[in-house]
């Protein structure tokens, strides 16, 4: 048995599950999906609400044609702006997406919050360091 796949396996599972329940109700509650919810609220931390598009990719997980598609998405419902010429082109948080994010996130806390209810405080901490130095990992780099 080779635990470190099944490690990734089982963390697999469990964003599979938890991006279905966040989409579920995400969607129910705010018309957006996790990803965009995820996208919305990377700009929304970003400084003066703006980041170049290309620095969306890896913390997306998806290639720059697709985050590209989903900004051009959210830009025809007013959520995001693209600024900028083709070679410094960024994505800008307009008000109406500043709102959205604001009032998704307290859903998407909620759902989170009661995700992990089970899990000890003290596991939660432990997991998410390991998983924040998995994500920044020099291995994970793409070539």
């Amino acid at each position: 048995m080779n635990t470190n796949l099944d490690f990734c396996l089982a963390l697999h599972r469990a964003n599979a599950s938890l991006q279905l329940k966040l989409d579920d109700q995400l969607g129910l509650y705010h018309g957006v999906g996790f990803n965009d919810f995820v996208l919305l609220n990377l700009l929304a931390q970003a400084d003066g609400s703006r980041i170049g598009i290309p620095e969306l990719v890896r913390p997306l997980g998806q290639p720059q044609s697709s985050v590209l598609r989903k900004l051009i998405l959210l830009e025809k419902i007013g959520l995001v702006v693209r600024e900028g010429a083709n070679g410094n082109r960024q994505a800008v948080l307009r008000p109406a997406g500043r709102a959205l994010v604001n009032a998704a996130r307290e859903t998407a806390d909620s759902i989170c919050t009661e995700a992990v209810a089970s899990i000890a405080p003290a596991a939660v901490a432990t997991v998410s360091a390991a998983l924040f130095t998995l994500a920044r990992t020099p291995t994970l780099e793409l070539s």
